[in-house]
């Protein structure tokens, strides 16, 4: 099919399956944008693909086509936006969203080349779901409140209004760093125990215009201390272990010990991932600690309570 475009004739595919690879890839990353981020700017997919607007203006066509009810234009701010109706046209991996997100870049659709290279991992036993992923996200990127359904260890269901500004990947599972409007602080929320996220912006304009509205200071990640401030931690072979020189080629140490500089806030999930021994003189048993947390007297202080590394009073 055969379509106008500015003076200009232009091709419509009727089904995702007539599209070019490479034009499905770039509709992909549109489809991605505007789930996760809420709006699909023309200068990102320039400089994802390397491609010249007018190209641009083409995939925008045919993404309305194949999704009409996914995107609209926001004449006032210039951009393709996501409507209220939208639904995912592409299917889209989460962990590789996830980690795309982290690095800054992808569109969390599988790699169709394949690795040259035998690699296995083990599969997490916790995955979020993508459109609670989706909502925090777009909260994230529009600097907007988050209204959560969620299911805590020692208050079962409750509903929030939370205010995102990062996700954290803490080695086993992933979590949002966000202010609790409820309890007036700075907390982590685990993705997979929020049931349903509302962007709060997002409900309060029906209209294509998605105007920020400025949030209170104390609310935003600036006046995050703990997610502001870093501390250094001096990383050793357990007393207890036999021959040390082992553990220090394992963590790549220099002169017997591995300093590692980290937000105050993650802190507690690195020692407990890697069974770091943080008691005073490095004194708990086990066979699972090859490390200890020397300067733990000096940082035991600065380190968030909320989930409290092994030995650490």
């Amino acid at each position: 099919m055969v379509g106008s475009m500015t003076g200009k004739t232009t091709i419509i595919y009727p089904t995702l399956a007539d599209v070019p690879q490479s034009t499905r890839n770039r509709l992909a990353f549109i489809d991605y944008l505007l789930h996760f981020y809420g709006e699909a700017n023309r200068n990102d997919i320039i400089s994802r693909f390397n491609i010249f607007p007018n190209q641009v203006t083409k995939d925008y066509i045919h993404y309305r086509n194949l999704a009409p009810k996914n995107i609209a234009y926001d004449k006032q701010r210039k951009v393709h936006v996501r409507t209220p109706t939208f639904s995912p046209f592409f299917e889209h991996h989460i962990p590789k969203l996830l980690s795309s997100i982290a690095q800054g870049f992808g569109d969390g659709v599988d790699n169709l080349v394949p690795s040259p290279i035998a690699v296995a991992e083990l599969h997490s036993l916790s995955q979020p779901n993508e459109a609670i992923v989706a909502a925090v996200t777009r909260a994230i990127h529009k600097h907007s409140p988050l209204k959560i359904r969620f299911i805590s260890l020692s208050s079962g269901e409750t509903e929030r209004e939370i205010v995102p500004h990062a996700l954290v990947n803490n080695g086993l599972r992933w979590h949002v760093r966000a202010y609790d409007r409820k309890h007036q602080a700075f907390r982590d929320f685990v993705l997979t125990r929020i049931q349903s996220a509302e962007v709060v912006f997002e409900h309060l304009c029906q209209s294509l215009c998605l105007t920020e509205q400025p949030l209170p200071e104390q609310e935003q990640a600036i006046s995050d201390s703990a997610w502001q401030t870093e501390i250094t931690l001096e990383v050793v072979p357990h007393p207890s272990i036999k021959y040390p020189s082992a553990i220090r080629l394992d963590y790549g140490m220099e002169n017997g010990a591995r300093l590692i500089t980290i937000k105050q806030a993650l802190a507690p999930y690195l020692l407990r991932l890697w069974n770091v021994d943080c008691s005073a003189k490095g004194t708990l048993k086990g066979a699972e600690f090859h490390l200890w947390l020397r300067n733990s007297n000096a940082v035991s202080k600065e380190i968030e309570m909320g989930i409290v590394p092994n030995g650490l009073s």
